[in-house]
Order: structure tokens, then C-alpha cells, then sequence
């Protein structure tokens, strides 16, 4: 199914139940705590949190399509995580129980010392914002930041097109929309604002309908920045399509779309750099939402919703970028430079275990 009718008619039929043992994330919302609670999903201690209501949106349209039926066939696909779609287990990731990613094996000893990649000539797809987008390399109807804002004039200097060249992939779709966040209506099949919707699901494959072979997501930052509450999502409850108003469950949903539709891709869920702001006298400090939550509370949940869904991890968080040198490494506290976005570039082909 090629071009971009072909996705928006692809985006109509994303029908599946979620029936996945997640972790939950820790969150302290508005003055009152909520306290962690072990819950046990396998083998990972999980913690809860209390929720918070969001807007409500318009419900959308669902219809059946050639590429939802064929991810449905698919989805029984097992893979190396875990979790359930429709009762069958899928996982296309790589988690490991430290939170980290563990691409290295996807190579061999003699591949590292003939220097070739073990991604060579696989397929890569990514889902993102801002951070990930570049005039050119996302769909036209997509919302733009690089390079008529912010540092980043060369796309060579992207985050992730610094991870294509150096991992040998193919850039398959870069389906990153500035200003869009995880959570919202599931059931868009038109614009893909939404990482939980449908045509964003559907903007993974190429124009030709290729499908990609890896996916790798670098989402939340303005579900933080929005102050959309981390969710209670227990990891059993179907979640309802429709707005999706909390971040646990609209990232889980997420990742079910994506091990559905994509069953043999391997999907890796980076965490958001550090999100810093600093004030006229350059003093810098974490930037803390209206729910009293900083970019960790948020990476926090991420990781605990792609462990459970059997996704590999990327602690891009860890990459180097701080509130202290966010002004060397960023342009606003948000948006990396080059310099930043090459340290996230490095954590990423490590996480991918890619050393050459």
C-alpha cells in the first residue's frame, strides 16, 4: 500500500485488546503524593500512581484496511519481549531488566572486527517531535522545527540521522511531528498529531508501504511540558480507544499499535533529555511542570511501560545533557544544538551497541 492515501486509509483499523503486564510510574500531582506500590507484572517490581483528568476530545472513525488486517494476522508474531495483543504474545523489542537496550547482540565478534554494522541495510523508522524532525525527511502535512528554528542546520547533524549513517540502516519513515505528544486521540486517521493514533502508527511505513525492520522512539517531552498526568495504566485494562488522556496508558497503547501492525520490527523507547530553563542572571535549574513533575518522573514511566511491553530501552537521559550544561548543549533548554544532539546520538548507536 503505497503513498500517503495509502497510510491515511491504513490508519482506519488499528482493532485489538490490550491485555499486557506493565509497570506503572511514579508521579506526584498538584501538593498530594502517591505512594509507590510493588506490583508484580512477571518479573519487575512496578509502582503505582494516582491519576488526573484531561480535555476531552473528538472520537474518530475506524474502517478496515488491508495493512491492519495484515498486522492482525500477524500479531500472534513472537519476538524477544513480552505482552499480549488479542490474547496472542508479541514482542518486537530488546529490553533487558536494567533498563537498558541490548542491541550488541544483534551482531557478531566478526562483524565488529570487520567493521561492519550488524544493522547494516535494515530498515529504520522513527517516532519523535521536535527533536526528531528535519524540513524534508518527515510526511508534508507534519509540523516542522529543524531547520527554521533552532541550531541545527545540516540534517547530517541530527540526532538521528547520525544514528542511520554510523548503524548502516536505511531511513525508512521519520514520522516525527513537532508540538505532538503521546497521549490524545487514539483514533486519528488524518493528521498523526498523536503517537497513540492510528496514522501516526500507519507514518512508520514508507510511501512504497515498506515496513520497517527497527523503530525507534523519542516521544514525551511535550506530554511533559503539557502537564498530562502520568496515569495509573495496571498493564490488564483494555484502554478505550479514543482521547486518551493520561501518559501510561496512551504510551502503552502505543507500543501495542506498533507490535501489532509492525510484528517483526524491533522497537527501542528512548528517554527524553534533560528539560532545563534559566533564568536572565544564566542561572539553570530542571524545568518542573504544573503537576510538580521533571523529565525523570516521565522517563521513569517510560521505561517501566516499554519493559513491560517487551521493548528495548535507550536511557538517552543519560546521554551527557544536563540542567547545568544546557546552555552549551541546547538552544532553549529543550532543543538540542549539534553538539547536544550528537551526545544523543552516541547513546543511542550505544544502546544499539554499535561501537565503530
Amino acid at each position: 500500500m503505497g503513498g500517503k492515501i495509502g497510510r491515511k486509509v491504513a490508519a482506519g483499523v488499528l482493532v485489538f485488546a490490550m491485555a499486557a503486564g506493565i509497570a506503572g510510574c511514579g508521579s506526584r500531582a498538584e501538593g498530594s503524593m502517591a505512594e509507590e506500590d510493588g506490583i508484580k507484572t512477571g518479573t519487575a517490581a512496578e509502582t503505582g500512581v494516582g491519576t488526573a483528568a484531561g480535555e476531552e476530545g473528538d472520537a474518530g472513525t475506524a474502517s478496515g484496511t488491508e495493512k491492519g488486517e495484515a498486522g492482525m494476522e500477524n500479531g500472534a508474531a513472537a519476538g524477544a519481549g513480552s505482552g499480549e495483543v488479542s490474547g496472542t504474545e508479541v514482542g518486537a523489542g530488546t529490553g533487558t531488566a536494567d533498563g537498558t537496550g541490548n542491541g550488541a547482540e544483534a551482531g557478531t565478534a566478526q562483524e565488529e572486527e570487520d567493521g561492519i554494522s550488524p544493522w547494516a541495510g535494515k530498515k529504520v523508522s522513527f517516532c519523535g517531535d521536535s527533536i526528531s524532525t528535519f524540513s524534508g525527511y518527515i510526511p508534508e502535512n507534519y509540523s516542522i522545527f529543524y531547520p527554521e528554528y533552532g541550531e541545527i542546520s545540516d540534517v547530517g547533524e541530527t540526532w538521528w540521522m547520525q544514528v542511520v549513517e554510523r548503524s548502516g540502516m536505511e531511513l525508512c519513515s521519520n514520522a516525527s511531528y513537532s508540538g505532538s505528544m503521546v497521549s490524545g486521540q487514539s483514533l486519528d486517521n488524518h493528521d498523526g498529531a498523536y503517537a497513540c493514533g492510528n496514522q501516526r502508527v500507519a507514518d512508520l511505513a514508507d510511501r512504497e508501504g515498506n515496513w520497517p525492520d527497527v523503530i525507534v522512539i523519542l516521544m514525551g517531552t511535550n506530554d511533559f511540558i503539557s502537564n498530562i498526568p502520568l496515569g495509573a495504566y495496571d498493564g490488564v485494562s483494555e484502554v478505550q480507544e479514543g482521547y486518551i488522556q493520561n501518559f501510561s496508558e496512551a504510551y502503552g497503547l502505543m507500543l501495542d499499535k506498533m507490535h501489532t501492525w509492525y510484528p517483526d520490527a524491533e522497537i527501542y523507547c528512548c528517554t527524553m533529555i534533560e528539560v532545563s530553563r534559566w533564568d536572565a542572571e544564566g542561572n539553570c535549574a530542571p524545568f518542573q511542570n504544573e503537576l510538580g513533575l521533571t523529565a525523570k518522573n516521565y522517563n521513569d514511566c517510560i521505561k517501566a511501560v516499554a519493559h513491560a511491553k517487551g521493548a528495548g530501552i535507550i536511557d538517552v537521559y543519560g546521554c551527557g545533557i544536563t540542567y547545568d550544561n544546557s546552555r552549551e548543549y541546547t538552544s532553549d533548554g529543550t532543543h538540542p544544538n549539534a553538539a547536544g544532539a550528537a551526545l544523543m546520538a552516541d547513546k543511542v548507536c550505544e544502546g544499539l551497541g554499535i561501537s565503530w
